[in-house]
């Protein structure tokens, strides 16, 4: 794996960078991710959850969720090469544009969490406990006013 970066556009792509020894980068890309627009993009820990630290047993999995336009929030996952959609149906609380997405560090706990900022003026926090499980998402504050940007902190 090694360093990679996603971008998202306003064409509805994501397109995703990864650093070769040589100093070039390779590109993939994931079409129509968001079709009116991808407005963030931010990976998944490199630790599985509830880990401290990587264990060397399992092959590093390579995540990230991304929110756009379309209200959505998506979920993908780098399958044999292809970036494919790793959430049925898209998590879809929010009623206007999803302006922010943040994968939460998870040293030591057991799930998967994702913090979502919307024009709505909505945060939703998404958690699923494992892998192949449904995200289930909750309001965490209603701002009434539009939220552009959401981060964790790890202390």
């Amino acid at each position: 794996l090694g360093l990679s970066l996603a971008c998202g556009s306003s064409d509805g792509n994501i397109s995703v960078f990864t650093a070769r020894a040589d100093g070039n980068w390779d590109t993939s890309r994931i079409d129509q991710a968001h079709p009116v627009g991808v407005t963030s993009v931010s990976w998944a820990p490199s630790t599985a959850p509830g880990a401290l630290v990587g264990s060397g047993l399992l092959d590093p999995v390579q995540k990230l969720c991304s929110g756009g336009c379309d209200n959505t929030v998506k979920v993908w996952k780098l399958y044999n090469g292809n970036w494919k959609l790793d959430c049925f149906p898209a998590l879809n609380m929010h009623t206007d544009w999803v302006r922010d997405v943040a994968w939460a560090p998870n040293l030591g706990l057991p799930k998967s969490t994702i913090a979502s900022a919307s024009q709505d003026g909505k945060v939703i926090i998404w958690t699923v406990a494992k892998e192949g499980d449904q995200w289930e998402g909750k309001v965490l504050h209603d701002f009434k006013a539009p939220v552009w940007r959401v981060s964790w902190s790890l202390t």
